[in-house]
Parts: C-alpha cells; structure tokens; sequence
C-alpha cells in the first residue's frame, strides 16, 4: 500500500484533473475482509458453500481493509474517479452498499456487479470487459488494486497494477458453474475435477 500511496503522490501520474482520471478497486479481500466468514468454515478446510457465504454477506458485517481505506480516500481526495468492480452478484447490490458505507467507503463513482449476463464468462473477461467500457467512455485508468490475478489481467489494463497478498482462496479465469460462483478455495488435501490443483469445491 506504501508503493500504491507513493505511485500516486509521484510526478507519474500526471492527472488532467478534467473529470476522466480514473481508478478500480476490487471488493472482497481489498477493500473488505472475508476472513471473519472463512474463520468460521475452518479458513478453506471446508467445502464452499455459496448460500452460506452469500448470506454472511448480506449480513455486512466485513470489515474494512484499513490500509485500503486509507488509500481509498487518498485517491478520492485527488479528484480521481473510483470504479469499484467485483464478481460479486447483482443480487448482492444493496448489501454491498451497505457494508460499504458502514466501515467508511463513500464517494465511488460507480460500483459494478455481475448481472445475469456475466454470470457463465470467465472472471479476467468479465473485469476486461469492464475496463475496456470504461476506456471507451473516455476513462484513463492510473491503477488497479485487488487481490486476484483475474483483476488485472487481459486489455485495457492499467498504468500500474497493485496485487494485494490472499493465502484463503484464489478466483478462476475459466467458465465453472453457478454453484460454485468464482471461488476456489485453497486446499491442499483435496484436488479439483474441473482441472485446478488445490482447489476444494467440488
């Protein structure tokens, strides 16, 4: 978060100040903490069970990410636009809101959920989709901040990318079914049959 803070103080990011300077931050593990739901399901030792998780969500009980907060308003104060997107459903809207505004995130741009159209495409397709709307629109992307690879990879991308560290779970670039959402949680007694090494939601 250090390099993150000192990137945007630098003489690189030369922002016009004209209203299309512009920043993403993911949601779950950058700017809130899962770990309270994943302490309680033995952090990964038990089967992933979506309706679970989906309900401890719409409790908006996640706390924040205190650095990511920090840094949050850091860039707000500069002008920059704030996009937050995430794999999270649309269905997950009020409550991420909520849980959001609680723990003292306010002032986004936009925030950006999966509608029913993105639910089967591949998480990296859907963020670059994203992104590339973004671009279209006029938006320059100075950073991006998140804990998943599937948040910076394909194009556009942006100036610089910041990978926050998640030893609880990865997300996948392919197509699973709904069941399983995106998560893959990690766990290395167990093996997957959609093909990914470690994962423990089948």
């Amino acid at each position: 978060m250090e390099e993150c803070s000192l990137y945007v103080s630098s003489s690189f990011c030369a922002f016009k100040g004209d209203g299309k300077d512009a920043w993403i931050f993911d949601v779950d593990d950058t700017m809130l903490s899962t770990v309270p739901y994943f302490k309680k399901h033995q952090f990964g030792g038990e089967m992933l069970n979506l309706t679970s998780l989906e309900g401890w969500m719409r409790e908006t009980k996640a706390p924040a990410l205190e650095h990511t907060l920090q840094l949050f308003h850091e860039i707000r104060g500069k002008g920059i636009k704030i996009f937050v997107i995430s794999s999270r459903r649309e269905s997950l809207r009020d409550a991420t809101v909520d849980n959001l505004i609680k723990v003292g995130y306010h002032g986004w741009t936009s925030l950006i959920l999966r509608g029913l159209e993105d639910e089967y495409k591949e998480v990296q397709s859907y963020k670059a989709e994203t992104r590339k709307r973004l671009v279209e629109e006029g938006y320059r992307i100075w950073g991006i901040i998140g804990d998943q690879w599937s948040s910076f990879d394909g194009l556009p991308s942006a100036k610089r990318t910041f990978k926050l560290p998640n030893s609880l779970y990865y997300l996948t670039n392919r197509q699973v079914p709904d069941r399983i959402w995106s998560y893959l949680v990690l766990n290395s007694r167990a093996s997957c049959n959609l093909g990914f090494a470690e994962c423990h939601t089948c």
